[in-house]
């Protein structure tokens, strides 16, 4: 008889990030959390349903994702869902961005699950891809707000979270994370769809900007 395998949602065990609701600007503790994430220079399709899309570069991370998926349902017997994009925006611009664009992923993930899905995925394309890495954060502060309505208006929701920061007095870094909340589909309205805006605290000292 064969077990049924319980899928684990990571939307609900981080549902602060990831099922977060709309409120006022906040102060929020982010866990150590694993992602694999894709560096990119590229610029974006801005009319996407859900979330920007990359025009310059593939962008080729869920598609690896999906194969860790496979394996670890057959190596672990860990079964998971797909995680939403996100985007760390380095340098935004209509022409070009500098980007890290990821997803996150269990803890239950390797280096050599990542490397062997890396390897399945690049030759099922039959070509070279681009770099991808495994990449563990450490915990963190951020500040952040949830963003109803187009992601193309997203800068109102950013503007805000500059203010509350130079109201408390906190030094954040120069870039700053996109998570896309509502899935890439045109069922869904732009006015409906969510995502989620944070800038990570500056360890440093007050006044003191980190790229």
């Amino acid at each position: 008889m064969t077990t049924k395998l319980m899928t684990h949602d990571h939307r609900n065990i981080h549902s602060d990030i990831y099922k977060m609701k709309p409120g006022p600007v906040a102060v929020r503790v982010i866990p150590a959390m694993k992602y694999v994430s894709q560096e990119m220079t590229t610029s974006y399709r801005m009319d996407w349903a859900g979330r920007p899309e990359p025009i310059d570069e593939q962008w080729i991370v869920w598609k690896v994702v999906n194969q860790l998926k496979y394996l670890t349902k057959n190596k672990l017997s860990y079964k998971f869902t797909l995680m939403p994009h996100e985007i760390l925006w380095h340098e935004k611009n209509v022409s070009r961005s500098i980007t890290t664009q990821m997803m996150q992923v269990p803890d239950c993930i390797t280096k050599e699950l990542f490397e062997e899905a890396c390897f399945h995925v690049e030759k099922r394309l039959g070509k070279k891809f681009p770099t991808l890495q495994l990449i563990s954060n450490e915990s963190l502060t951020c500040v952040q707000k949830l963003h109803r309505g187009h992601y193309r208006n997203s800068i109102e929701t950013l503007e805000e979270i500059m203010n509350f920061a130079e109201e408390e007095s906190l030094s954040l870094k120069s870039s700053y994370k996109e998570i896309y909340l509502t899935p890439a589909m045109m069922c869904h309205k732009p006015e409906t769809w969510k995502t989620v805006v944070s800038v990570e605290i500056n360890k440093r000292k007050p006044g003191v900007r980190n790229e």
